[in-house]
């Protein structure tokens, strides 16, 4: 099973805007089922693309700016950042081929 490094203030700028990689970040809350049926999904693209893509998670209600910052306006979302530019984002359950196609559009 993949870690998923979990992103917060003091960190975001390191892991995500200054980052070598592309970033997949998943924006979600421990009170959100939608983001916790996700879960697996993002899970298996970390392990999918370890060595391509980063793949990180924000508590939206532990780093409320960084959603607000981003335009999180539902949960989960789940935005593809590279070159330390919000590429694109998806919000809500999809099916991983959507994530798949995100990430294809950006690689």
């Amino acid at each position: 099973m993949a870690t998923l490094t979990a992103v917060n203030d003091s960190n975001y700028t390191q892991e995500v805007i200054d980052s070598s990689q592309p970033v997949l970040v998943k924006f979600w809350a421990p009170w959100c089922g939608p983001c916790k049926m996700l879960d697996p999904v993002v899970e298996t693209i970390a392990e999918e693309q370890d060595a391509a893509l980063k793949v990180v998670t924000i508590n939206v209600d532990e780093a409320p700016d960084l959603a607000a910052r981003n335009g999180v306006r539902g949960l989960p979302t789940i935005a593809l950042f590279k070159d330390g530019e919000k590429a694109e984002a998806l919000t809500g359950v999809q099916p991983k081929e959507s994530f798949d196609d995100l990430i294809a559009r950006h690689a």
